[in-house]
């Protein structure tokens, strides 16, 4: 389990989806973390989404914290370690919502259900972590970057064994590229909805969910799919 907020999950509840950059009082915050280092990672990740990491200065970050640039090296060790935090946080955090509420003993469609569901209302909630990651990530050191794909890969690992499970002679062969396919598509949902527009945001789940069966078992498992989600 977790490096962030896995420290207040308990199972059998689900995580509390809340955008760092809102700066919900409800989202669980490391006991190890000093209230103004949380205010500079809020403050820090709407400003590199606004304006890009390499636009904002330290001066920017500490004229909106109402602090001296050179006091912000007592809340962070460097800009990009900053960014890397933001960055590490989000993948992690996805991972384990993806892991922890994952019904593992349910047959495949199911879990591939449950999955697309979970990944994509994740992401139109944390949409500027996201925005953060996939725009960001090339300003990480090689060493960041090789940390943060190797979560990536753990979830393509987490994908391809649930895409396994599903019936289909091509199960094997074809999972892994169905995977990735399927998490770039998962991605870049966001920007067609807002997240208040539920039958929108259903018949997305069930059109994608759809695709991935048809990939592997073929048009009669992908006709046994739902077109939405039952109440």
């Amino acid at each position: 389990m977790n490096r962030s907020l896995r420290a207040s999950y308990q199972r059998g509840r689900s995580l509390p989806l809340i955008d760092l950059a809102h700066g919900d009082a409800s989202r669980p915050v490391r006991a190890d973390t000093p209230p103004v280092h949380e205010q500079l990672r809020i403050v820090a990740l709407t400003l590199f989404v606004e304006h890009g990491f390499q636009a904002v200065s330290l001066r920017q970050l500490a004229m909106a914290l109402g602090m001296q640039a050179g006091s912000l090296y007592n809340h962070m060790e460097s800009k990009q370690i900053l960014l890397f935090e933001l960055i590490e946080e989000h993948e992690t955090d996805l991972l384990d919502l993806l892991e922890a509420d994952d019904p593992c003993q349910a047959d495949g469609l199911t879990r591939l259900r449950s999955y697309v569901d979970l990944h994509i209302r994740y992401n139109l909630i944390h949409q500027h972590r996201l925005v953060l990651a996939r725009r960001e990530s090339r300003c990480l050191s090689a060493e960041q970057r090789a940390s943060i794909e190797a979560t990536r890969q753990a979830h393509v690992d987490h994908l391809e064994k649930i895409l396994r499970q599903i019936p289909s002679p091509a199960a094997a062969e074809q999972s892994s590229a169905v995977a990735r396919s399927l998490m770039s598509i998962l991605e870049d949902a966001h920007t067609w909805w807002s997240p208040d527009d539920a039958p929108a945001v259903e018949g997305f789940i069930a059109v994608v969910t759809q695709m991935a069966v048809g990939g592997l078992a073929g048009p009669s498992a992908e006709r046994s799919l739902p077109l939405a989600r039952s109440a």
